[in-house]
């Protein structure tokens, strides 16, 4: 087959794949922004440059460097351009743009009811977990997203930070006087969340032995857990008030983390201070 033939083999998956590891410089961050495993990401890239025959990146143990910035530039602008089709294709039912809003944020609009009613006056809402608003950024399907932001990621142009801590709802893991001993039932959050890194490593700082209890994502579901007493979570802390009110922070995780909350949206269909705008909306909403 000719190397003709083989490119047209390709597919906009395969490409955009191969992107998402040229942008994040890392095959498990590719892997974690798009849902899928390790393996899977390799595969890709492996068949993207068999069948174009364009060697993309050399490997160096865990690291990798770029061969290529032209190609690289130029597989970007591919999935710019389909990002666009998407866009045209969707707009012309479309009157409002489509704002992204992890769910973490979202649950704060609870306490400010005018305010979201207010925001969905102007945008199309779509609430996710910070990958899965990742993915439909990445296909178009919002133009402007705000979520977490995962730790191998860089700093964004609107960004805010927020304490994450560790909290519970039982006496015996409560009180100053616990044993510091005892193993701490925990739920932690999964790759796929931009928080587990963090959570897990104030674990660590403490020195505090644990036993993992679950791994749960669904903040509503952890939340359930807490308040039934059956382990500790760790929660930006702007989140307290929508727990029960028995719960407190742990005493014995008494250092905090700073987790990154960042805007991401479509330079070509709004401008910079339009974004700064709906940032500096949706930041009121976790400042502490």
């Amino acid at each position: 087959m000719g190397r003709y033939e083989s490119l047209e083999r390709l597919s906009l998956g395969t490409i955009r794949c191969v992107r998402e590891v040229l942008a994040c410089q890392s095959v498990s961050g590719a892997a974690e922004r798009l849902g899928i495993t390790q393996p899977a990401v390799s595969q890709q890239v492996a068949r993207f440059e068999k069948l174009s025959g364009i060697p993309i990146i050399t490997r160096n143990g865990n690291n990798f460097v770029v061969r290529s910035d032209a190609v690289a530039g130029l597989i970007a602008t591919i999935v710019e351009a389909e990002n666009t089709l998407r866009n045209i294709a969707r707009g012309e039912s479309r009157t409002k743009p489509r704002l992204g809003i992890c769910d973490y944020i979202a649950a704060q609009y609870c306490y400010a009811i005018e305010q979201y009613t207010q925001l969905s006056r102007d945008f199309d809402i779509h609430v996710g977990r910070p990958a899965s608003l990742i993915e439909m950024f990445n296909r178009g399907e919002i133009d402007v997203v705000v979520r977490g932001l995962f730790h191998h990621e860089s700093a964004t142009e609107l960004m805010t930070e927020v304490p994450l801590v560790w909290v519970g709802a039982c006496k015996p893991w409560t009180d100053q006087g616990s044993d510091p001993n005892e193993p701490l039932p925990v739920i932690l959050e999964t790759n796929q969340s931009p928080y587990a890194y963090y959570g897990e490593r104030l674990l660590q700082e403490a020195r505090t032995p644990y036993r993992v209890v679950a791994r749960i994502d669904d903040h509503l579901v952890r939340s359930h857990f807490v308040a039934a007493c059956l382990a500790c979570t760790a929660i930006p802390k702007f989140l307290m008030r929508s727990l029960p009110a028995q719960t407190v922070k742990l005493p014995r995780i008494p250092n905090v983390a700073h987790v990154r909350f960042g805007l991401f949206y479509n330079k070509k269909s709004m401008p910079y201070k339009g974004a700064e705008r709906i940032f500096d909306n949706l930041a009121a909403q976790i400042s502490v």
